[in-house]
């Protein structure tokens, strides 16, 4: 198994699950963050979660009371039935009511395996959750900085990984090629060419500013635009020294907006061909082929989660749009845990979950994103794990075309 691919799912699940905790607001303070790192004593976790059953009795609201006694309670529920075995990082457990309608009950369990070791044991009680270490974990330590320019306009951005972020977007002062009535030619020309060089000038300032203190992390810069701007601006050697020793190549772009970020991200695949997007478009290129010729490749939900339980996985690929749901229910009449899978959230609903078996009522212990529940999968059977996005083309096609789920096989049966 490549480490580093299944390190690559990990981040990219762990990041998609603080997005959709960051977005959970309690009425009150009912939402409960307990950090507990690896090698925590068990007795002093659960007597402190006891103590705050005790202690949260003395809450006036009657509604706050049980929202939060009801959160508590799932999360001792959730450590005895994992016998307080914790992950080699440790974990995070938050839980509370996540209702968006007032008045109505809504108390979820949600679970997080830091990407690195926590140093942190914590238990909160807000009105959202307590995530600012696990924040500092996701940091990128590595991207590239872009940059695209013209006479009129630049805009710079940030590649991490396989996603850019635009951190600005300028526009110049510099006159149109049409002077104004009574000017002479030569008079216009030079205040055309002093306003084009005091716009590179700030040009060159707001690309330092950017990034003068993050030059370590700097993993190449790639200047676009159209013409020959481009290559004036570099020579007026306005980036900062330092960074400038990190420029790795100069694209010709139609744009110099955010299409024309776009556009250098796409023409620079050569430059980025070790980045997270270009691996990205490597695989689906990779399972696209296989699918067309009737080979090594399989997708849909059902057959790749049946060719996985055989072993025969060789690389999961997984959108990371897919908000399907895995629940964990635990029968109270039978005793036995059972998972179920909604491929629609809005079908999903506490009080209609019901037990296979017996038809009882029983009790939700925990709530999994669907690529988490897979990537634990692909884990377990040594598979490699690829989690693409839906912004470049191949991604969407993967997403709408074939499900968001596809597979590479190890052999075919």
């Amino acid at each position: 198994m490549s480490e580093e691919s299944n390190y690559d799912a990990e981040l990219a699940v762990f990041k998609k699950k603080l997005k959709q905790l960051k977005g959970f607001r309690g009425r009150h303070t009912e939402l409960i963050t307990l950090y507990v790192p690896n090698g925590t004593d068990r007795s002093t976790v659960m007597n402190q979660l006891s103590e705050e059953i005790n202690q949260s009795s003395n809450i006036k609201s009657p509604t706050t009371r049980k929202n939060v006694q009801g959160a508590l309670r799932k999360i001792i529920v959730f450590l005895k039935k994992i016998d307080f075995k914790l992950p080699p990082h440790g974990i995070v457990v938050l839980s509370g009511n996540v209702s968006e309608v007032d008045g109505r009950s809504d108390i979820k369990l949600f679970t997080v395996h830091p990407l690195k070791d926590l140093n942190t044991k914590l238990y909160w009680c807000d009105s959202t959750f307590h995530l600012g270490p696990l924040e500092e974990m996701v940091i990128p330590d590595e991207f590239y900085a872009l940059l695209v320019i013209d006479k009129n306009e630049l805009t710079i951005a940030q590649l991490s990984g396989k996603k850019y972020e635009i951190l600005g977007h300028f526009t110049s002062a510099v006159p149109g090629k049409t002077r104004a009535g009574g000017q002479s030619s030569q008079r216009f020309e030079r205040l055309r060419e002093e306003a084009m060089q005091d716009f590179f000038k700030r040009a060159g300032e707001k690309f330092n500013g950017y990034f003068a203190d993050k030059v370590s992390k700097i993993k190449g810069v790639i200047i676009g635009g159209p013409g020959m701007t481009k290559q004036y601006f570099i020579d007026k050697e306005v980036i900062h020294h330092e960074i400038n020793k990190k420029v790795v190549g100069v694209v010709d772009t139609s744009y110099t907006d955010e299409g024309g970020i776009r556009e250098l991200v796409q023409k620079s695949e050569s430059l980025l061909k070790d980045t997270e997007m270009m691996r990205e478009k490597i695989v689906l290129d990779n399972f696209l082929g296989e699918v067309a010729k009737d080979g090594l490749a399989t997708y849909g939900r059902v057959e790749v989660e049946k060719i996985m339980d055989e072993g025969r996985v060789a690389t999961l690929i997984i959108s990371e749009d897919l908000d399907w749901i895995v629940v964990k229910k635990l029968c109270g009449h039978c005793n036995e845990e059972e998972l179920e899978i909604f491929t629609n959230p809005l079908d999903f609903s506490e009080s209609k979950l019901r037990c296979s078996k017996c038809k009882s009522k029983v009790e939700l212990t925990e709530e999994i994103d669907y690529l988490d529940y897979m990537l634990e999968k692909a884990n377990a059977t040594g598979a490699n794990v690829r989690v693409v996005g839906s912004e470049s083309a191949e991604g969407k096609n993967f997403l709408e075309g074939f499900g968001g789920v596809g597979a590479i096989l190890r052999y075919k049966i």
